[in-house]
């Protein structure tokens, strides 16, 4: 996987959710996609995340099933689809980066579960640039497939150091 950093939609935890879809996306995509194939998948899931305006219900409900574990809470897509708006609001400068070689998963083509995990390194800032943050995260997504795609089910995570 190549890293990438890019601005995104989230806190440490939830900061760290982005990237873990990021990974879901290319999870679904098939086994027998090449290398670049995948990069380009990672690519465009990437860049969905790091504009403010590009996080839509229909941008959520194509990652989550419609029931998710959303960091110990169950909640509707519709429910993460708010708190990723709440977050934008209070953090419209982001950007993450998984760190090198953190990233596992054991999604086989066809899998009907599987997970996904990464370390995630993380920076936010308000507005005015004034209020900053960053750290990093441990992050794990639980994926089904749903209508033929793998969906988060599940997403946690917890921080590793924060600044």
């Amino acid at each position: 996987m190549t890293l990438r950093s890019v601005q995104t939609t989230s806190d440490p935890m939830r900061h760290l959710r982005a990237t873990l879809l990021i990974v879901a996306l290319a999870a679904s995509t098939p086994a027998l996609a090449g290398p670049a194939e995948r990069d380009a998948h990672m690519d465009e899931y990437l860049t969905i995340w790091s504009r403010n305006g590009a996080v839509t219900p229909a941008t959520v409900d194509r990652l989550y099933a419609g029931r998710v574990i959303y960091y110990g809470r169950p909640m509707s897509s519709a429910a993460v689809f708010r708190d990723k708006l709440a977050f934008i609001r209070t953090w419209p400068r982001r950007s993450y980066e998984a760190v090198p070689g953190t990233v596992t998963n054991d999604c086989g083509d066809g899998a009907a579960r599987c997970r996904v995990t990464a370390l995630m390194r993380w920076s936010r800032a308000d507005a005015a640039g004034r209020r900053r943050q960053s750290g990093t995260n441990s992050v794990r997504l639980d994926l089904a497939r749903q209508d033929g795609a793998l969906k988060i089910v599940r997403e946690s995570g917890r921080p590793v150091g924060s600044r």
